[in-house]
């Protein structure tokens, strides 16, 4: 929710730096940068070493950053592929590719070996791709620095009727809706009459939608909550208000196609959205 709220008010969301970036979320020139303590795996040890050697003088590459630091190798690789390197080199796959040839080097320089900082040369390969890239930044920040992932399919949702978790509080009770969104915090409990009832949010660019599903929708499109995720869900409900509050009560879900045109061809239920 940080990023949204943050997008919300027209705020600019930086990327954590370990150049640049404080262990907290910092204001930088009108923006927010995220702080390193948001990456996940970092030990206090681990944040305390980036900041202190930084200190002493600024990191020149990625060999000059790992030598110079004691954080371990599974905390280095969150912070090359959260992009937390990217201003020393934005080549992330790359920056995997050398992270032995980084260790061997600081193993060396701590047994007292003279070293000459050399770094190996960017291979033209490709790096990982922007969606690739978002994931990784949302499980290893919790939140997306840049451009929301749903923001690129707003305006096909739009044209085809969708509601976005902004517009819905503007919606009456009652009234059936389509929304869209990444599932998060899908949840099953249990309940006195022993019958399925599923909890889940569906998260957009602007907010998260609540979202409530019975046992009679569960078993027709359960397998969508709880299998294999790949990219936005597409939910049909009714609205249901509770004081300012609202959700959707679930009557259908299906996973987001790959364009326009393949939706509508394929007779999904977007087409009879209002």
């Amino acid at each position: 929710m940080i990023g949204n709220e943050v997008r919300r008010r027209g705020i600019s969301l930086l990327p954590p730096d370990v150049c640049s970036s404080s262990i907290d979320f910092t204001v930088e020139q009108g923006a927010i940068r995220v702080g390193l303590k948001q990456i996940k795996g970092l030990s206090t040890a681990s944040l305390e070493s980036i900041v202190n050697a930084r200190e002493q003088a600024a990191y020149v590459s990625p060999l000059d950053f790992v030598v110079r630091t004691t954080i371990p190798q599974d905390s280095l690789e969150n912070l090359m592929r959260c992009g937390a390197l990217d201003s020393l080199c934005s080549h992330r796959r790359f920056l995997l590719s050398q992270l032995y040839y980084y260790l061997e080097k600081r193993q060396a320089r701590q047994s007292g070996t003279t070293l000459l900082f050399e770094e190996q040369a960017i291979p033209t390969g490709a790096d990982f791709s922007p969606a690739e890239k978002r994931t990784w930044e949302y499980n290893l920040l919790g939140l997306y620095v840049g451009e929301h992932p749903m923001a690129a399919w707003r305006p096909m949702l739009k044209n085809n009727g969708f509601k976005s978790s902004r517009d819905l509080p503007d919606c009456a009770a009652g009234m059936t809706v389509w929304a869209a969104g990444l599932l998060l915090h899908p949840h099953r409990p249990p309940t006195r009459s022993g019958k399925i009832t599923v909890f889940f949010s569906l998260e957009d660019e602007f907010g998260m939608i609540d979202a409530t599903m019975f046992e009679d929708v569960y078993m027709k499109y359960g397998a969508y909550i709880f299998g294999p995720r790949h990219g936005p869900l597409l939910a049909s409900g009714k609205l249901h208000r509770r004081g300012e509050g609202v959700s959707l009560i679930v009557q259908q879900v299906h996973p987001a196609p790959l364009s326009d045109r393949s939706l509508l061809s394929s007779g999904a239920p977007i087409k009879s959205c209002p």
